[in-house]
């Protein structure tokens, strides 16, 4: 039997790798000799660094950078030197979990490490970079990494507006052509399942402020202050880019990084498929397996599972899907080529020892699954 194993991560629990790896250990309790085929996943947010390392034989760089709040942070990249390519996760320099609920503050948090990493990337000699736009706790439209990478955004005055969401109103000198250099000639891929615009009620700033920090008192100040920058960026670059879907991802990220770049902006969990060669594993096996950490309304709208599934239903493959949490129908699913959907949970238990024990769950469960089926097998070589 050969088994092709796709989950993504299960956040807070398990990396999509670990998972894969428990997956494929159930799968060998009961068949020894079992052809596993692990691709761990993900959907353009965390972790898909990760599984770009794995799947391509990558190597994770180092780096110290800014943190979101101006701290120093540990960060790093993955290298893939064949393709001179950097897979950068943004979260890895001003993601949301650097620093604990009531120390986020999206009027003073940075994009500046970001900025930090790309400059890091360059000097390691890469003609393309990869980078995913999810878990950031800035709102500052990009304008930190800007500035890291050489950017003039000066006041009035003449002086620096300083970082943060609430100094882009002060913004009123833009200088962006060192990024413009040292960005030319570098290919710039977005991995964003976000379609949100810069500004206005579905735009950075009013949907995902409150994510990152973001008071009832903040948001109009942090909206007028993002309105004011894009005013100033678009007239610099001579294009309204804040009208693009995409821009209002990481609380502006992607908007900053159009200004100074020709980057493309790609569905995440679309481009790890065709990255990692999943068609091809998909017509090779006999079942799939996939998961993540919870499956409701949101799964239906770029996440691994669906994707996996939708693309396996185009060969007839079956698809299990082991989840940590279950939430309303799942005739949606099925209809997009899930097979079946399991919960791993075994009892209930608090969430903090429920998150520690995913791993031994899910084996447990891929091992009851590879019982079924290998049982079935078994009975129709006997008849």
């Amino acid at each position: 039997m050969n088994f092709l194993i796709a989950p993504d991560s299960y956040k807070e629990s398990m990396s999509a790798v670990a998972a894969a790896k428990a997956v494929e250990r159930g799968i060998r309790r009961v068949i020894p000799g079992a052809v596993c085929q692990l691709a761990p996943m993900a959907d353009g947010g965390e972790g898909t660094a990760e599984c770009l390392r794995y799947g391509r034989q990558g190597e994770r760089i180092a780096c110290r950078v800014t943190g979101p709040m101006g701290e120093p942070v540990d960060a790093d990249f993955v290298w893939l030197a064949e393709e001179r390519t950097a897979v950068i996760e943004t979260a890895r320099a001003c993601g949301i979990m650097l620093a604990p609920w009531e120390k986020r503050n999206p009027l003073y948090a940075s994009t500046y490490g970001v900025g930090e990493l790309i400059r890091h990337a360059i000097r390691k000699g890469s003609r393309r970079i990869l980078l995913t736009l999810g878990g950031s706790m800035t709102n500052d439209g990009g304008a930190g990494m800007l500035e890291a990478l050489g950017g003039r955004l000066k006041d009035g005055a003449g002086a620096p507006i300083g970082r943060g969401g609430k100094a882009l109103s002060a913004l009123e000198q833009v200088d962006l052509s060192e990024p413009l250099r040292l960005l030319s000639g570098i290919r710039v891929t977005v991995l964003c399942d976000v379609g949100n615009t810069l500004l206005g009620p579905e735009g950075a700033t009013y949907v995902f402020g409150p994510q990152k920090g973001a008071t009832k008192e903040m948001l109009p100040v942090l909206e007028a202050a993002m309105s004011h920058y894009a005013s100033r960026i678009d007239a610099a670059v001579g294009q309204r880019l804040s009208g693009i879907p995409g821009t209002g991802a990481a609380g502006g990220l992607g908007y900053g990084l159009l200004a100074v770049s020709q980057a493309e902006f790609v569905s995440g969990a679309e481009y790890v498929m065709a990255e990692l060669g999943l068609e091809t594993k998909i017509r090779e096996c006999d079942y799939v397996i996939t998961g993540e950490g919870a499956m409701d309304t949101q799964s239906l709208q770029g996440k691994v599972p669906v994707g996996v599934a939708r693309l396996a239903q185009r060969y007839g493959k079956p698809v299990v899907v082991f989840v940590g949490k279950l939430s309303g129908s799942m005739e949606s699913y099925y209809e997009s080529g899930v097979t079946a959907v399991f919960s791993i949970l075994r009892e209930l238990k608090p969430m903090s020892e429920v998150l520690c024990e995913g791993e031994r769950n899910l084996e447990q469960a891929a091992e009851n699954f590879t019982r079924l089926i290998f049982f079935d097998h078994q009975s129709k070589e006997s008849e």
